[in-house]
């Protein structure tokens, strides 16, 4: 049975939680450390990270605080892709 293409909310949560972690991990933020700079319990967070589309904005900008998205990272969570090179490119050179 071949295996079936992630549907697309699947395929943006997983941006969202690559750049969560991955930060996460970078920066040496644990789970705890998250919940108390966002106002939240730290089950919270861990279900949060697991569906994504349920932070709030306020989360994600409090949790910016802390993790320090890149402008690359932040454009990407909210448009759920990653942005393409031209895309990049203007970017820079605005």
């Amino acid at each position: 049975m071949p295996k079936l293409k992630p549907g697309i909310q699947e395929e943006r949560n997983r941006i969202v939680r690559s750049c969560i972690r991955g930060n996460q991990e970078r920066y040496g933020v644990s789970d705890d450390q998250l919940a108390s700079r966002i106002g939240v319990v730290t089950r919270t967070v861990q279900n949060r990270r697991d569906r994504p589309e349920n932070f709030t904005l306020k989360e994600l900008q409090e949790a910016n605080q802390i993790l320090k998205f890149t402008p690359v990272q932040a454009a990407s969570m909210i448009l759920g892709r990653d942005l393409t090179a031209r895309e990049l490119k203007d970017f820079i050179l605005s």
